[in-house]
């Protein structure tokens, strides 16, 4: 692993000698991570510091928290559970299907996002956006959804959709 120093010496993550590996705690990291590349299943603490695009990371991004309102890019790659991040999440796109657990906390235009949101939960109401790319049971989602706009394809519904009245 090669470190990588910031700040008065202090080692705060790691990079793998091939660069596919990520680790550490993020928490005093600042600035753009558009460079910043490879699996960051191993990173943990709060990201609000960071900006840029994150199309480079993949992995499970569970451990992290904070404002991701600076960061933008394809989330594709990302799984796990988001229920620690918050903020505007209008510069994310790409299928967010690998993603679950309570996005109470983040706010903004969701019409770059696309894929099977069954994992999510939680009140949607400061969500905004065309969600006609977003499929799957939404019976975990509640809240005030009058800022979503968008058609929900029927073929698209799960049968606790239907059930549910959706």
């Amino acid at each position: 692993m090669k470190k990588v120093l910031v700040g008065a010496g202090k080692t705060l993550f790691h990079i793998s000698s091939n660069g596919k590996h990520v680790a550490g705690n993020c928490s005093g990291l600042r600035g753009n991570c558009t460079g910043l590349r490879g699996d960051c299943s191993g990173l943990s603490g709060n990201c609000s510091g960071l900006r840029g695009n994150c199309a480079g990371l993949s992995g499970d991004c569970s451990g992290l928290s904070g404002e991701c309102t600076d960061l933008s890019g394809n989330c594709t790659g990302l799984r796990g559970n988001c229920t620690g991040l918050s903020g505007d999440c209008s510069g994310l796109r790409g299928n967010c299907a690998g993603l679950s657990g309570d996005c109470t906390g983040l706010s903004g235009n969701c019409s770059g996002l696309r894929g099977d949101c069954s994992g999510l939960n939680g009140d949607c109401s400061s969500l905004s956006g065309n969600c006609a790319g977003l499929r799957g049971n939404c019976t975990g989602l509640r809240g005030d959804c009058t800022g979503l706009r968008g058609n929900i394809d029927a073929a698209q519904l799960t049968d606790a959709d239907r059930r549910a009245g959706v």
